[in-house]
């Protein structure tokens, strides 16, 4: 028995005779240049990110007025791992507007099957930074009450 929102099997394997109507067309084509304009947005970011992380590496202890070089590193490497990270969603959405043009310009359905594959793959990795964000939040919640507690003693 399949739940309300799953499909049953066998209909995966029957001949798709889906075609979109003019006015899906028209909703991604409004839709494609905005999910273009935030993923350039993602990939510049990604830039200032990193560029942030490395002069951070290198200029932090000369402006703070320390020798040591070892936590201006760790800030460092975590911002360029960080913006590294918004380079998958970039990317997802990148293909998916991509995927769009292609779709609004006769693709047919191959290009939407590209389309929402692209938009699939965006939305699971942001809802798995999401779940991964709210743990460690959490994990940090928990550590700053118990941290203080073990110091006490």
């Amino acid at each position: 028995m399949t739940q309300q929102n799953e499909l049953p099997i066998e209909s995966f394997n029957q001949p798709s005779t889906f075609s979109p109507t003019k006015s899906m067309l028209l909703s991604l084509r409004q839709t494609k240049p905005w999910v273009r304009f935030l993923s350039v947005l993602g990939f510049l970011s990604i830039v200032f990110v990193v560029i942030a992380g490395i002069a951070n590496m290198f200029f932090l202890p000369k402006t703070i007025g320390t020798n040591s070089f070892l936590p201006s590193i760790l800030t460092g490497l975590m911002n360029i791992v960080f913006g590294l990270l918004y380079f998958f969603p970039s990317l997802f959405l990148f293909r998916y507007a991509s995927s769009i043009g292609r779709l609004v310009d006769g693709g047919g359905v191959k290009e939407m099957e590209k389309a929402l594959a692209n938009q699939k793959s965006f939305w699971k990795f942001v809802g798995i930074i999401s779940l991964i964000s709210i743990g460690l939040a959490i994990l940090g919640i928990v550590a700053a009450i118990i941290i203080p507690q073990l110091v006490k003693q």
